[in-house]
This record gives C-alpha cells, structure tokens and sequence, in this order.
C-alpha cells in the first residue's frame, strides 16, 4: 500500500468512524428521553447535587485549553484538506502557536496537580475501589441502573478518559513538533532532533520517519476530536449546571451532595437533621 492509498484509507475510516459515534450519541440521547431522564434533568431540572465547585485555577487553563483545542482541530483539519485557497500558511502559524499554548497548559497543569497549595493529583488516580464500580459506571451510562456508583469526585470512566487525554496529548506534542522541518540549530530542525536520529535510521530517511510521526498525529487528532466529542456530550447531558460554572457562565449552586446520586431520586427529602449548613451557622464555628 502506497503512502496517498494509506492517507485515503485513514481519511476514509475515520470520517465512518467519526459518524458512527454521532449516530451512537443520537440513539443515546432518544434512550435517555424514553428511560425519563432526559425529562427529569431538562425539563424538571433535577441535576446531581454538589457540594464543592472547581476553583479558579483549574477552571482557566480548562477553558483555555478547550479554545485552543478547538483551533487546533481546525487549524489541523485545514491543513489535511484545505477547503479554501491561499490560508495553508497562515493556518501552520496559527495551528503552531495553539499547539505551543497548549504545551504551557499541559505543564502547567501538571505543575498545579502535584506541587500547588491545592494539588488534586489524587482526585484522578484510579483505586482499587474505582476499578470495582467499573460495571455499575457502565450499567448507569447504558441506561440498565438509574444509580451511578459513588466512589470519588470523579467516577472510573472519567479518570480513565482524563489520564487517556494526558498521554495523547504528550504524543500529539511529540509528533507535532516532529513535523516541523525548519532549521532551527545548527541547520537542523525539530524533526532531526525528535525522530530523524532515531527513527530515520530504522526506517532509511528523515523523511519518511517524518511520514510516520505525521500518520500518526493525524490518528491522535480524530481520537481528540471523537473523544471530546463524546466529553462534550456527557457534560451536556449529565450535568449543564457544573459544565456552565466549569466555563464561568453560571455559579455552581452547592447542595451538600456528593454530586453521583440517582437524579431519578433526585426529590427524596433530606432527614431532618441532616440539612448541610454553611460554616458561619455550624455551632461551634
């Protein structure tokens, strides 16, 4: 197989792919109205409860990187099928510096997740007890419980997926940086420094070692755009109350939930005793 039959077999399996997920997405959300709990978070407005929201800081480099995903994304689809005249260059720049963007707020983030006052590494870290709510995190997103298993801030899936994005976005600025051929050092470039001493040698050229390194990039950046499509989905239609305040659109109310309850029992009163008083009233305080 040729390198264009491979390019046109990739193009080709992942705009099917892509579609099978908006299909999938599509019957996920008619099942959800015929199970009611579609009704019961849209119309009813019955949202998991919280008792926490998300400061400031992972909140910004959350909204930042989004935006500059979402420019790379387009930038990088322009490139691979420049559907209008005379932008290619123009759309390298502009896909270069969301790419360099997003390389501070990968590391920054890092930094925040283990060395900040507020480090949450341990909020994505998945336990024994996480492993074993697995089938129940599935049976609740497959529509066979109402009840989603409550082992931490984030359930199993989540942590997966967050930690799947971590590594996919180390690779995505490996590769990308890889592709870049400008001389930089010493008349060298970035693809002479990442993969041309290496892998050229195990393949015969630079630049078919650049090849490789640009199939795939472009295999990690549809399994961003089918993933995020997919967090996007899940945030829409788990929980819009927690999505708008992730974006600074709308504060969180805090209920005193530990935010994984059944929204189909949403209603069931709080014991008397039991209501969640803010600190200011808590005796003693």
């Amino acid at each position: 197989m040729s390198m264009t039959e491979f390019n046109v077999w990739l193009d080709t399996v992942f705009v099917v792919l892509y579609g099978a997920v908006l299909l999938f997405l599509a019957f996920h959300f008619f099942m959800g109205i015929v199970k009611g709990r579609a009704r019961t978070k849209f119309i009813e407005k019955k949202w998991p409860e919280h008792d926490h929201a998300p400061t400031v800081g992972p909140k910004l480099l959350h909204a930042t990187h989004m935006i500059m995903m979402v420019v790379l994304g387009f930038t990088g689809m322009y490139i691979r099928f420049p559907y209008f005249q005379g932008g290619r260059v123009a759309m390298r720049y502009v896909h270069y510096f969301a790419m360099i963007v997003v390389c501070i707020i990968l590391v920054t983030r890092v930094w925040y997740a283990f060395y900040s006052k507020t480090r949450d590494w341990r909020e994505f870290a998945v336990t024994r007890e996480d492993l074993a709510s697995t089938l129940g995190v599935l049976a609740y997103y497959g529509y066979f419980s109402n009840k989603k298993p409550h082992v931490a801030k984030y359930n199993v899936l989540q942590k997966m997926s967050y930690l799947l994005f971590l590594v996919m976005m180390v690779l995505m600025a490996i590769t990308g940086f890889s592709l870049v051929t400008t001389p930089l050092l010493f008349g060298t470039s970035p693809r002479d420094w990442i993969v041309g001493w290496w892998l050229g040698s195990l393949v015969g050229s630079v630049d078919l070692a650049g090849w490789y390194a640009r199939s795939l990039h472009y295999i990690l950046n549809w399994a961003f755009i089918i993933m995020t499509t997919i967090h996007v989905y899940l945030s829409a239609t788990e929980d819009i109350p927690c999505t708008l305040d992730f974006f600074g659109l709308k504060p969180l109310v805090l209920t005193g939930g530990h935010g994984h309850d059944d929204a189909l029992s949403a209603e069931t009163p709080v014991p008397p005793g039991d209501e969640v008083l803010p600190p200011s009233l808590v005796p003693g305080s």
